[in-house]
């Protein structure tokens, strides 16, 4: 687990604050491509947790960005009294690469995996601490909860995103807390899973080359080592990111393009039938009409306040399925 020899690795620092020997409760891992101004507002949040600092440790990974993230991290690094590591990989390689490479470093017992646009409230880490605490087997981990905060005054289509169209996002309105879910929920936007656990399980299938799939991937896995993952709507962070349809639309495609790759690696529990209808419709939808209406409805523009849900639902669907039919058919990403 400690082992931080890594050819992918260009520069890398530690903070001064702590002395290394001493190993935290927690390792608090993120991945970040291009995001310095998400990044900043996160670790901010993350230095300011209402828990002692040597009680955990944020570990950083630039996924290649080529842009100023590596010197803000290095700026960073300088000033926080938090025990802090970044590494900076010489390429983008995708969020399970990435997490692999910060896995490395990793020191604590239990490891909190979050999105570098994810902003923690100031309890989050108090939540899954005490979770932990409570639940010492490596067998038990924590979904946390994210949310579109307030502030960012979220769009129409963000606000049916979490509800309507659940089930292309964080489908948190379907989960009851304090309940144990589906490995389908390890999002890695906030979940925390113990460093035992996680090394039997192989960590990240390095394969899934997009933030799609890979997490619930290794929540399969997990599971099969008796992963029981529970719900704490309490352990909240809100997702700065303003999100648009078409930026939507390109993810929900690689979803579908990444699915193909999950269910050759998960078996698929499906009936015979459902599987014959999603190879049909994956079918469909790459024919020349079912293209057109997906361009069409990519270009469309959609008034900030207006809601399209019934636009959005086809849109969605069709790039879902348009992905995963491209890649069946092992054609190039369209997106």
């Amino acid at each position: 687990m400690n082992d931080k020899n890594s050819s992918d690795i260009r520069y890398s620092g530690f903070s001064s604050t702590f002395k290394q020997e001493n190993q935290p409760v927690f390792s608090v891992l993120l991945p970040t491509y291009k995001r310095v101004d998400a990044l900043e507002r996160t670790l901010q949040a993350l230095a300011d947790q209402n828990v002692a600092h040597e009680d955990y440790e944020i570990i950083v990974i630039d996924d290649g960005s080529l842009d100023d993230t590596e010197t803000f991290l290095e700026r960073f690094s300088k000033k926080t009294q938090n025990r802090f590591y970044f590494a900076s990989l010489a390429e983008n390689g995708g969020p399970a690469r990435a997490r692999n490479a910060g896995l490395r470093f990793c020191n604590g017992g239990v490891i909190l995996i979050i999105g570098d646009d994810v902003v923690p409230e100031a309890t989050l880490l108090k939540e899954h601490l005490a979770f932990h605490d409570i639940h010492p087997d490596e067998k038990y981990a924590q979904l946390g909860h994210v949310y579109f905060p307030e502030a960012l005054d979220p769009n129409a289509f963000m606000r049916w995103l979490e509800s309507g169209g659940r089930n292309y996002f964080f489908n948190y309105a379907d989960l009851t807390p304090g309940e144990r879910v589906s490995p389908l929920f390890f999002y890695t936007c906030n979940v925390s899973v113990k460093a035992s656990l996680l090394k039997k399980s192989g960590w990240f299938d390095e394969s899934f080359r997009y933030a799609s799939h890979e997490d619930l991937e290794l929540g399969y896995r997990l599971a099969d080592q008796g992963m029981r993952l529970i719900y704490n709507d309490k352990a909240r962070g809100a997702h700065w990111h303003m999100l648009s349809v078409q930026g939507i639309s390109r993810r929900v495609y690689l979803m579908g393009y990444s699915a193909a790759l999950f269910w050759q690696k998960v078996e698929d529990e499906g009936s015979w039938l459902r599987k014959a209808a999603r190879h049909l419709f994956a079918y469909v939808s790459t024919a020349p009409p079912g293209i057109w209406l997906w361009d069409w409805l990519r270009r469309k523009d959609y008034e900030d306040r207006k809601n399209y849900p019934a636009h959005w639902h086809v849109l969605l669907l069709l790039s879902f399925f348009i992905g995963l039919s491209d890649s069946l058919n092992k054609r190039p990403i369209r997106v």
